[in-house]
């Protein structure tokens, strides 16, 4: 096992680490979602003269899967995360708020999707 006893500074600093690591993580899934979703909309929005619609609406809604995927993975990531430091002595971002965030982003992809395969 290892030398390092439980109440040493340096086993905080680690949780410490550990937790804005994952919250970091948490945040790039919503960012890459969210520019998936960005350019699901552009695409949709922009490229209606260059491309003909059943290309342009299977081009879009494969974005907005990617959303949705990237979407549901922040979610999921952070409930692992959670479970595994649920001993940590460092307070966590508020489960309701994560998950809330991701539910939103995730009805908001859905919903632009809905939108788009029905004209």
């Amino acid at each position: 096992m290892s030398n390092i006893a439980p109440d040493d500074p340096r086993v905080k600093l680690a949780e410490d680490r550990t937790v804005l690591a994952a919250e970091r993580t948490y945040a790039s899934w919503l960012r890459t979602g969210l520019a998936f979703l960005g350019v699901g909309l552009a695409a949709q929005r922009f490229l209606r003269e260059v491309l003909p619609a059943w290309p342009l609406r299977v081009l879009a809604l494969a974005l907005f899967a990617c959303a949705l995927a990237c979407f549901v993975a922040a979610a999921w990531r952070d409930g692992a995360i959670r479970t595994r430091l649920n001993q940590a002595q460092i307070h966590l971002m508020p489960r309701a708020l994560t998950l809330g965030v991701a539910i939103l982003l995730i009805a908001i992809s859905g919903l632009a999707a809905i939108v788009l395969w029905w004209p």
